[in-house]
């Protein structure tokens, strides 16, 4: 957990300057149906541990979760999160800042890109980067913007040059994306020095930190005060100011991926339009849903809360040394890696011969040996030829993470007989035989 010594609030960012155009088009939408044509009369959940515990949702809870709620998600659980947020990150109280929910955070991130960009502006995307951001940016054609990460995550100086390069014709990018713990798909987290640069190039260069976080519980590191804070808990230390951080974490990875529950958290204008937006096109975030998670999370408290984030994360961590030991016996000489710091994904750079890639090697021959892999190209926003190849461990038992490993290891070892192959057949090889041939006779 964050310090509970909150930094006094400084100057507030105004975001509003920074709006598209598309988003002041959208206007507030409302109605309720008879509840007593519900067929419900009892929900109920029972959760997982030594000694079962069954939460009934009473009268009022039930009647709530089975109507129209409203479009920024329920009250008490907006109020629940502003104050996890408070406990976590070390933040004031939600003055300037707010939360809202969403069927989870990829809806809440492609509304706030509708907030500040129109179709066609360019966007900076931390790379490798998330596809499913990259696809839906893609679609409104926006100019994708590669800002190189390596094992520290994004890296400043690479975006510090590309906006210094930045022609002065164009308008500069308004947005950066970025996933700075365990990012999917290379396992990396984003070191605190590096944010803090981050942050005071958003000021410099007056642009927006979409801080897609959610792996942020799922951390690796034991030891909580050895983390990286949260670009929301550091903005206001860096720069002075708030409101330059757009916050989107996640229950899909730590709670339920079917309840579809996402959080942003951000400065309330900017907040409130993406509300706006909800009224329109999805009315709200479930009611159902929303109320049997705060029904669990007024049961477990902030501390059972985290006790439990803790316990996903070690599960994973073991997965993660498993899949790591497995690496090891197999792909030592035919891949590289690094081992992820949180989250659930391994990213491995094949070995292979010049011009191959794995998009090439896996729709060739991964399918007949059973391998289900994502290629490195699919992460690369302005898509090219890539070696790399995402792994998935969070499902995979140690045995069939031993079979995966050596079935990729025989994959790079196929490609390179194949390359000596073909180069066998080639008019070069026969040259090089040939002339061997007269020098042994000679």
């Amino acid at each position: 957990m964050g310090s509970m010594a909150f930094e006094p609030e400084g100057l507030v960012f105004d975001p509003a300057p920074l709006f598209s155009r598309r988003v002041q088009r959208w206007e507030p939408g409302a109605s309720k149906p008879n509840p007593e044509t519900f067929p419900f009369s009892k929900i109920s959940i029972t959760l997982n541990g030594p000694e079962e515990k069954t939460l009934v949702l009473d009268e009022a809870a039930l009647a709530e979760a089975l109507q129209y709620g409203l479009p920024a998600g329920h009250a008490g659980l907006i109020k629940w999160f502003e104050g996890l947020q408070q406990a976590v990150h070390g933040v004031g109280s939600a003055t300037t800042w707010t939360c809202c929910v969403g069927n989870g955070s990829q809806e809440l991130i492609h509304k706030a890109f509708q907030v500040f960009t129109d179709p066609g502006d360019p966007v900076l995307l931390e790379t490798p980067a998330y596809p499913g951001v990259s696809a839906f940016l893609r679609a409104d054609c926006h100019e994708l913007v590669e800002v190189c990460s390596g094992a520290d995550g994004i890296d400043p100086s690479d975006l510090e040059q590309v906006l210094a390069n930045w022609p002065e014709t164009r308008r500069l990018p308004k947005v950066l994306y970025t996933v700075p713990t365990g990012s999917n798909p290379t396992g990396r987290s984003c070191t605190e020095m590096n944010k803090a640069r981050i942050l005071r190039l958003a000021k410099r260069y007056n642009f927006m930190i979409f801080e897609d976080d959610a792996y942020y519980f799922l951390n690796f590191e034991e030891d909580p005060s050895q983390r990286a804070r949260s670009y929301f808990a550091l903005e206001q230390e860096v720069n002075g100011e708030t409101g330059r951080v757009m916050r989107f974490d996640s229950l899909s990875k730590i709670v339920s991926s079917g309840m579809r529950l996402g959080i942003l958290t951000g400065p309330v204008p900017a907040v409130q339009k993406v509300v706006k937006i909800t009224e329109n096109i999805n009315l709200q975030p479930s009611s159902t849903t929303q109320v049997l998670a705060l029904s669990l999370f007024r049961h477990w408290g902030y501390t059972g809360f985290v006790e439990h984030c803790a316990k996903a994360a070690d599960f994973y961590r073991q997965k993660r040394d498993a899949f790591a030991a497995a690496a090891e016996r197999h792909l030592k000489g035919r891949a590289t890696w690094e081992v992820p710091t949180a989250g659930m994904f391994f990213w491995l750079k094949l070995l292979l011969p010049a011009g191959k890639d794995s998009f090439e090697l896996l729709s060739k021959k991964g399918i007949e040996n059973r391998i289900l892999a994502i290629p490195g190209m699919a992460f690369l926003p302005n898509t090219r030829k890539a070696c790399q190849l995402r792994a998935s461990y969070s499902l995979v038992s140690e045995p069939d993470m031993d079979e995966a490993c050596r079935r990729i290891a025989r994959l790079v070892d196929d490609a390179w007989r194949d390359e000596f192959a073909q180069y066998a057949k080639s008019e070069a090889c026969q040259e090089v035989l040939l002339l061997t041939a007269r020098k042994i006779t000679a």
